[in-house]
């Protein structure tokens, strides 16, 4: 008999499978339950809506994608470091595991729209604290250094930074997921892009 949990553990990981290879519309109730090998029922008794499935398979993703971005910025750093590391590990975080980057942004837009009883909403307000903690790490070092006299800018600022390398990564994603690559590689994109954030970092 299985130890408590551990029917949980082999549903995620079984999610985790199916949107690796098949995509994220594939990823029903249905095919995690014959994946495991258990009911329907038995999944819905660990995870009892779509909502909490796909919050259980992203937020440890987007916990230790804050790390990554928090952990790059050196206290001393000037902006430009501090963006140059942030963009840097990011990328680096990202492109090591394109399977997981379209795990974190990619599955929670398929056929998710808040319901009445706001479970994406309430969902999406339990994962979002890592990425704020992230954003509040950069934006403190900008203000700190003195990039920005604000912190609301600052912080408006680390969301855009963060947000253009998703964009980015997408772009290397799609071109892996079609076995095309682009035409300039993906260490001088992202280097392309922090010469833009701060050019005086590039």
């Amino acid at each position: 008999m299985p130890k408590r949990g551990e029917t949980a553990a082999r549903i995620l990981a079984a999610a985790r499978e199916i949107v690796r290879a098949t995509g994220p519309d594939s990823l029903t109730f249905d095919a995690v339950a014959a994946e495991v090998g258990v009911s329907k029922q038995a999944v819905l008794y660990w995870y009892p809506n779509k909502a909490r499935l796909i919050e259980a398979l992203v937020r440890p993703a987007l916990e230790a994608e804050s790390t990554a971005g928090k952990g790059a910025i050196s206290k001393n750093a000037t902006s430009a470091e501090a963006i140059r590391a942030f963009i840097g590990a990011l990328a680096t975080f990202h492109t090591s595991d394109l399977d997981r980057f379209r795990l974190m942004y990619v599955t929670p837009q398929i056929g998710q729209r808040p319901g009445r009883n706001g479970q994406m909403l309430t969902t999406l307000g339990r994962i979002h604290p890592a990425t704020t903690e992230m954003y509040d790490t950069l934006a403190d070092r900008l203000v700190d250094s003195g990039r920005y006299a604000r912190l609301v800018d600052a912080r408006r600022a680390a969301a855009a930074m963060h947000t253009a390398l998703l964009g980015l990564i997408l772009r290397m994603a799609m071109a892996d997921a079609l076995n095309a690559p682009l035409r300039t590689r993906d260490d001088a994109l992202v280097e392309a892009l922090v010469g833009v954030m701060a050019p005086e970092a590039a």
